[in-house]
């Protein structure tokens, strides 16, 4: 039997940073990028499966409508106080579940080893910074940490249109909105989103979009 609570407690004691949930496999962890099976635990059956599906949607009408019609949704999940990005994909048919797990504070913007110019960005008045990168490279780390110096360290207005939202912020010299887009979120979509803000006197926009 898939006991989630005991894998996400499993994931979190060693630090992983992704937990795959997939038909015929034991869970499976993400650790230091090597990935490595729960040797305790069974191997998942496909009941299991449907069952983590109803855990992670709760019911949400909008989320399960999204699955059924594009077999794929994104969304975000408090255990404790861990915040997951949850992949909810198909194989054949089953659900397929990557879980990410959203680490509860930020490395400084110094400890990445981005150039200083790109916090030195921020000061200008306007102008356009992307943050690009493969898959499990850091872009949301990277983006959440820029957020974070610009919040501890200068009086602006930050809104953010996210999919899913991931790390949460508290205002300190900033304020900081962050809305969720998808149906049946804060915002049905990018475009609606961005045409908003001209309204709501932001200072910096934040778009981070997962690929896919």
């Amino acid at each position: 039997m898939l006991n989630i609570n005991k894998v996400l407690d499993i994931a979190i004691e060693k630090d992983a940073s992704d937990v795959h949930l997939i038909y015929g496999l034991k869970p499976v962890l993400r650790i230091a990028r090597e990935l490595k099976e729960i040797e305790t635990e069974d191997v998942i059956g496909e009941d299991e499966l449907y069952e983590a599906y109803d855990y992670f949607v709760r019911g949400n009408i909008d989320k399960d409508e999204t699955y059924k019609e594009i077999k794929r949704i994104d969304t975000s999940y408090e255990y404790g106080d861990i915040r997951l990005r949850v992949n909810i994909s198909s194989a054949g048919d089953i659900p397929v579940f990557t879980l990410r797990i959203i680490k509860n504070t930020l490395p400084k913007f110094e400890e990445l080893g981005v150039p200083d110019i790109v916090r030195r960005m921020t000061y200008q008045p306007q102008g356009l910074i992307l943050v690009t990168g493969k898959t499990n490279s850091g872009k949301t780390t990277t983006l959440n940490a820029l957020i974070n110096e610009i919040n501890e360290t200068q009086n602006k207005k930050i809104l953010t249109l996210e999919k899913p939202v991931e790390f949460k912020h508290t205002c300190k010299k900033s304020i900081i909105v962050q809305k969720e887009v998808g149906k049946g979120e804060d915002v049905p979509n990018f475009r609606d989103g961005v045409k908003n803000s001209l309204r709501e006197d932001c200072d910096i926009l934040v778009i981070r979009r997962n690929k896919g």
